[in-house]
């Protein structure tokens, strides 16, 4: 099942004794956790065992689970396995024979990030509604999850002013609820979020900027990309900017992505607005020309780029200026 309806039925469902949760959206990933974790330990974590797949066997975990906790007051143990992708893939009749047969005191979690659907052991932890699939949300998708993001902070949020988060942040979930609980706290008594808050705390400065990075990277000018580069780095004033400058610049690349195919198919730029969630016919404009500029190919391999990047942002500790330099330099070859 998909996270959203995971978390819309988990309190009302029997605890099952294995759940997998995969999927690259990490919001997802981190809240489907933290609901295990409340439901299994009930505040008392000295029942947890965390661990990592990559840096432990098969075997350890498995004694790990039908050992009973020594420390923990409550009747359950909870063991979390993170980067569980090679665990999981090579030992499918393990898990088969778990699921037939587990422990009655413990509660065993896989952390994928990508697994075989097609495989026996994922059929049978699908049937007993153990799999997670926390999977990006996609274009409309957005708004729902942040109507719902915003309520969870007590607040409300006009459409417009949705919208517009949307354009200025991307589909970053994790970046996404960072703008809105600091909208919320902006907000103070006020419970509506309109567009004039959200223009106010997120602004334009950072969309018009993925636009002018993408339009130099298109026109091959490193120069331009570079200056653009280290103005958005500027605007997010954070030690991290990696990992808050690459996800709008992604977002912007697969954007292009998707309005050059549905130009390509003979629809109208109308189409690409209504489908893309743009409401300012600047942006619009803007969005339009730049596919021009990139053919098909190029966009996908700069996507790519853009990705794994992200990736290497998050699990490296290589300085960051030179992480985003290197990039450019990549993009505009």
């Amino acid at each position: 099942m998909d996270f959203l309806h995971f978390k819309n039925h988990f309190q009302r469902e029997k605890l099952l004794s294995l759940y997998l949760i995969h999927g690259e959206e990490g919001f997802f990933v981190k809240e489907a956790i933290s609901l295990i974790k409340s439901r299994t330990l009930e505040g008392d974590d000295t029942g947890l065992v965390e661990t990592d797949g990559e840096m432990t066997s098969l075997s350890t975990v498995m004694e790990e689970v039908r050992t009973p906790s020594l420390f923990a007051s409550g009747s359950r143990k909870l063991v979390l396995v993170y980067n569980a992708d090679g665990l999981f893939k090579e030992s499918s009749g393990v898990w088969e024979r778990y699921i037939s047969s587990p422990p009655t005191d413990c509660v065993l979690v896989l952390v994928c990030k990508d697994v075989d659907t097609k495989g026996g052991a994922y059929d049978k932890i699908k049937k007993k509604g153990g799999s997670v699939d926390c999977r990006r949300l996609k274009g409309n998708e957005l708004t729902p999850w942040i109507l719902e993001r915003v309520r969870h902070y007590g607040k409300q949020i006009s459409l417009d002013a949705s919208r517009i988060l949307q354009e200025n942040v991307g589909d970053n979930l994790l970046l996404l609820d960072g703008h809105i609980e600091k909208l919320a706290l902006y907000l103070g008594s006020r419970t509506r979020i309109e567009v004039s808050d959200v223009e106010e705390l997120v602004g334009y400065d950072r969309q018009q900027k993925v636009f002018d990075f993408t339009g130099a990277v298109a026109r091959r000018d490193t120069a331009l990309a570079l200056k653009v580069l280290h103005q958005l780095m500027a605007l997010m004033k954070s030690g991290e900017e990696a990992q808050k400058v690459i996800p709008p610049m992604a977002w912007q690349m697969k954007r292009l992505l998707q309005a050059k195919r549905i130009l390509a198919s003979g629809k109208d730029r109308e189409t690409v607005a209504r489908e893309l969630n743009i409401r300012y016919s600047r942006f619009l404009e803007e969005l339009v020309n730049q596919t021009q500029l990139f053919s098909e190919v190029e966009l996908e391999r700069d996507y790519q780029f853009l990705l794994e990047t992200d990736i290497h942002s998050k699990t490296n500790s290589t300085d960051t200026r030179l992480l985003l330099e290197t990039l450019v330099f990549k993009l505009c070859k």
